[in-house]
């Protein structure tokens, strides 16, 4: 699993703090661990698997971070829309599968 030194180092994030990085990971990790049970995943790199996990981590981060009773936000041209109940949930699976997938090569369906 990907420690906040890996994250801060090899990885170069700096949005999570060190004292939530640890959990986040954990709960990426363990969305990882779902997608090998129902996927064929490839891992081609020697710290893939670990990239995957901190930019999963960032997405979980971001995603905590969105008030869940406000769905939209206007200062002066700038707006901000966010998305509750079952779409936020959805938007968040399919956007860890996406970050999952700029590192790992994970395969859906039937044999190869």
């Amino acid at each position: 699993m990907a420690d906040f030194g890996f994250y801060k180092d090899v990885f170069l994030g700096d949005r999570i703090p060190e004292k939530h990085f640890a959990s986040l990971a954990q709960r990426a990790m363990e969305v990882l661990q779902s997608y090998e049970r129902a996927y064929r995943v490839n891992v081609p790199g020697e710290d893939s698997y670990r990239m995957a996990i901190c930019a999963m981590a960032e997405t979980l981060h971001d995603y905590s971070k969105r008030s869940s009773g406000m769905t939209a936000a206007s200062v002066g041209e700038v707006s901000v829309h966010y998305e509750s109940g079952d779409n936020a949930q959805k938007n968040l699976q399919r956007e860890l599968y996406r970050k999952a997938s700029i590192y790992l090569d994970i395969t859906r369906g039937v044999g190869v």
